[in-house]
């Protein structure tokens, strides 16, 4: 039998965290450090972390936010958002971040995956 596994996504939207429907009409739920250490605290086994404007944008995830998390947490942790490159993923997973997402760029660039996977390792990349 599989191992139940709680792993909240927290939707980043202007440096907060934010609920909306469908990507609308969002409502600030609190700052992303804060709700990172409440989730990690209260027993989540990993979180992820989707900067919902980053792509729209036309912007890499704000790493500095990153870095804060890491900090904070000892649970893995997922970033998406931008992430477009073999670089930009590299920036993100040193400023502490266990695993990146890519979504849209793996549509445009299907060797992205690959790579990823080629230079970090699969336990690293999500799509």
């Amino acid at each position: 039998m599989l191992a139940r596994r709680i792993i909240p996504c927290l939707d980043v939207k202007d440096g907060v965290v934010v609920k909306g429907v469908q990507f609308r009409n969002h409502e600030v739920m609190g700052g992303i450090v804060e709700l990172a250490r409440r989730y990690a605290e209260e027993g989540a086994d990993e979180l992820v972390f989707y900067d919902i404007t980053a792509s729209s944008d036309a912007r890499v995830v704000d790493k500095s936010w990153v870095s804060r998390v890491a900090e904070v947490i000892d649970i893995p942790f997922c970033v998406a958002g931008g992430i477009k490159s073999v670089e930009d993923a590299r920036q993100i997973l040193e400023f502490g971040a266990d695993k990146v997402s890519i979504n849209s760029p793996a549509l445009a660039d299907p060797t992205l995956i690959s790579r990823l996977a080629e230079r970090f390792g699969v336990q690293c990349v999500v799509v």
